[in-house]
């Protein structure tokens, strides 16, 4: 019986190079692959939704402090929970993979997260009402508190919606990068790569789009029927991200078509980074200090401007209008990364390092200017603009203007931040994508809430910082286009001076 060889058996037409790269009998591989991120992003965007509607929906949360307060504790959250929460999720991931090997550690940490979903759809949120705390009780054990701590108590008060919010961030760390890229890096051979990765995130972002409108159709509220409906379709889709990782190991890579130890690009170890080492690191090396604005800068300009835009939403929307809004997002997000995705595929091939990176915080820059100027005129100067209410003008503009830059980043800023290490000699390429991850990755995320926290615990509301917000939001995406134009030069040096060595 003779099999397909493992290279190409014949060039593709300039059409098919573009848009479908993929030979019929590589189907058998391809498709189960990119089903796999597919239903790891809908679970994804279905808990990310399901968790900032759980805060707006139960305001009882807040003791009385207002709905549009609520932001706030989104910002508790992150910083006081999520955070830590995330250090130990990748201990955890470690000690599993390290124990137990990667195959058996893939079913045992999906499994975990699919147990707390049904725990929390079947169990905890039907009676949510018997296991948190009161209006009064929080107002009570909360006026007593410093107002630093005030959020972090009512968050305790809260748990199961705490649990649920930090089980949702995390799910995305673990899942996407940590369980589905690792193993696309360990079972996708070099002739495979250029053409498989682009159309598996292609493919899978359709599931963004479909959970969108999963939460669009089928939350009409956030009643215990309705989620323990969403909750079953999370379980059935976690059940078929373990069918289709068992289906790829026992019948795809087991075909000498499809697997070749020889043809899969050596991963290297990763290096382990403590964030003292980290830092030593970063400020030691110019280079990749540049990478970790690049990084922080993400991290804490949509910080900013997504607290704002949910403030706005939840002041001009609430009960299910506020879902459809939330929904809108991800369908959004959904629609704008495939065709994002195409064109940036585009421009990474044609235009320099440099144009490519720019492109996503001059995005920042444009768009998120615009939002906040918006949200800053209906402030300070008219509640209308147009003849149309400023407040519904801005939260529209800020809902396209929000999947716009989260579309962008996923299409270009991540891939343009992975090639600023391919110049790099191997052991700095090494420990300092470790020392960038470890540091400034985290940092990003949780800068924005801190500094959110220290405003809040001197004048409550999200409102009375806008100018503040706005304002530390220009100054972070102009030094994250500085840091750009600096490590442009950088890296074009590196790259001519490895041409060089190459040629010698």
């Amino acid at each position: 019986m003779t099999t397909q060889p493992k290279t190409q058996p014949k060039e593709f037409n300039k059409i098919q190079a573009l848009l479908w790269p993929i030979h019929n009998y590589e189907l058998k591989k391809f498709l189960p692959m990119s089903f796999l991120m597919f239903c790891i992003l809908f679970i994804y965007t279905l808990v990310r939704d399901l968790k900032d509607i759980f805060v707006q929906y139960h305001t009882n949360m807040w003791s009385g402090a207002g709905k549009a307060d609520t932001s706030q504790l989104i910002s508790a959250l992150k910083i006081w929970y999520v955070l830590p929460v995330a250090f130990l999720a990748v201990m955890g991931f470690t000690f599993v993979v390290n124990k137990f090997g990667s195959y058996k550690a893939f079913y045992i940490i999906i499994s975990f997260f699919m147990v707390f979903y049904a725990i929390f759809g079947f169990v905890l949120y039907p009676n949510l009402d018997h296991l948190i705390m009161s209006t009064e009780q929080v107002t009570e054990m909360t006026e007593s508190a410093p107002l630093f701590f005030r959020t972090f108590l009512t968050c305790v008060a809260n748990w199961p919606i705490t649990l649920f919010y930090i089980f949702s961030e995390i799910w995305g760390t673990m899942a996407i990068s940590s369980l589905f890229w690792q193993f696309a890096n360990a079972v996708t051979m070099k002739s495979e790569v250029k053409r498989f990765f682009g159309l598996f995130s292609l493919i899978a972002n359709i599931g963004t789009i479909i959970a969108g409108i999963t939460i669009k159709t089928s939350l009409k509220d956030a009643s215990v029927i309705n989620v323990m409906r969403l909750i079953i379709g999370v379980i059935c889709f976690g059940v078929a991200i373990m069918a289709l990782y068992w289906f790829v190991n026992a019948k795809v890579i087991t075909d000498p078509r499809f697997y070749d130890a020889s043809q899969i690009k050596p991963k290297k170890k990763k290096e382990k980074v403590s964030i003292g080492e980290g830092i030593k690191i970063l400020f030691s090396n110019s280079y990749l200090l540049l990478v970790g604005v690049l990084v922080m800068g993400y991290g804490i300009a949509i910080n900013f401007a997504e607290v704002v835009q949910k403030t706005q939403m939840k002041e001009a929307y609430d009960g299910a209008a506020y879902t459809d809004m939330q929904a809108n997002i991800s369908i959004l997000t959904g629609i704008f990364t495939v065709v994002v995705t195409l064109f940036g595929a585009y421009i990474l091939r044609k235009c320099k390092w440099r144009t490519s990176a720019v492109i996503t915080p001059m995005m920042f820059l444009i768009f998120g200017g615009l939002f906040f100027a918006l949200v800053l005129y209906r402030q300070f100067i008219s509640s209308q603009i147009f003849g149309m209410s400023a407040l519904i003008v801005g939260v529209w503009f800020g809902v396209i203007t929000d999947a716009l830059l989260k579309s962008v980043k996923y299409s270009l800023f991540d891939t343009t931040k992975s090639m600023a290490y391919i110049p790099l000699d191997d052991d700095t390429k090494t420990k300092g994508q470790a020392a960038v991850e470890v540091i400034c990755g985290r940092a990003g995320k949780a800068g924005a809430s801190v500094i959110q926290q220290v405003m809040f615990a001197i004048v409550p509301g999200i409102m009375n910082h806008l100018v503040s917000f706005a304002c530390l939001f220009m100054v972070t995406v102009i030094a994250w286009i500085s840091s750009v134009l600096g490590l442009s030069k950088k890296y074009e040096a590196k790259v001519a001076e490895n041409n060089e060595k190459e040629l010698a």
